[in-house]
């Protein structure tokens, strides 16, 4: 196998009335590193660890788990999207890539066991489309939630947060031929891959866009992180750094467009 995602991974082994991030816990995964690096070196675990981010990065320290998802950042993409604080969420990703070792965060938007990000935005494409741009040029490892590419929708139960994928106008989203386990969402003929695979300015064309740029510019894939403070609360402003190139990335979080602004770097790392 290329690797594991391991759920629960702090709740493994208890002690006593301790019931997470126990010692007895953090040897196991030390020693399943050994096992698995041995047979594979190149295979990747990467954790679900939901709690605080700095008993999550107790894991990240080389030798227990190789990546962890990290749900405070996750959180704030949303909220900070929601209430159009650019400058928030840059604050946010500088306390996560400041504490984590680098290449050992996962970042994501919204994961299996939570409401949809189409739902939590309540069906604004905009803002689905700005938190995809947060996750796909900021630093970490981004992972994507099937669905969430094209804005599927659902909230909870978990069983409708976990709907077929809608693949096309089809019968049954083009997910199968028979009868899937869950229904599909009713908005599968105008929600799907084919239809906006045909659309430039779909969700999908977006969340397309976003990867090849992070898959053709190493500053987006590894490189440093610095804040820019812009002077509109709006605009969330970074700096992305490699040894070969260096990326600005402006993103505006608010409703309205932005024509005017200012950029202040207290410090840099260009040479």
């Amino acid at each position: 196998v290329d690797g594991f995602r391991l759920d629960a991974a702090r709740h493994l082994i208890e002690e006593g009335q301790n019931q997470e991030n126990t010692e007895a816990t953090h040897a196991w995964w030390r020693d399943f590193k050994t096992v698995y690096k041995a047979a594979n070196p190149e295979a990747l675990a990467v954790g679900e660890i939901w709690t605080n981010n700095y008993a999550v990065n107790d894991y990240l320290q080389g030798d227990e788990l190789d990546m962890a998802f990290d749900f405070e950042l996750a959180k704030a993409i949303l909220d900070n999207v929601r209430r159009y604080d650019g400058r928030g969420m840059g604050g946010d990703m500088k306390r996560s890539f400041e504490l984590f070792p680098a290449g050992s965060y996962a970042t994501f938007i919204t994961n299996h066991d939570q409401e949809r990000v189409m739902s939590t935005f309540l069906g604004s494409t905009e803002k689905a489309a700005t938190a995809g741009s947060i996750l796909l040029t900021g630093p970490g490892v981004p992972f994507i939630y099937y669905g969430e590419e094209i804005g599927m929708s659902g909230t909870k139960p978990d069983e409708l947060i976990r709907t077929p994928m809608q693949w096309s106008a089809e019968a049954s989203a083009g997910f199968t031929n028979g009868r899937p386990w869950e229904s599909v969402n009713q908005d599968y003929t105008t929600v799907n891959v084919a239809l906006e695979m045909e659309d430039p300015n779909s969700l999908l064309s977006h969340y397309r866009t976003l990867i090849h740029l992070r898959n053709n510019h190493a500053a987006l894939r590894v490189g440093e992180y610095v804040q820019v403070r812009a002077d509109q609360n709006q605009v969330l402003a970074f700096l992305r750094i490699s040894q070969e190139e260096t990326i600005l990335v402006l993103i505006n979080l608010g409703a309205k467009d932005i024509n005017e602004y200012s950029l202040e770097l207290q410090r840099s790392l260009l040479s």
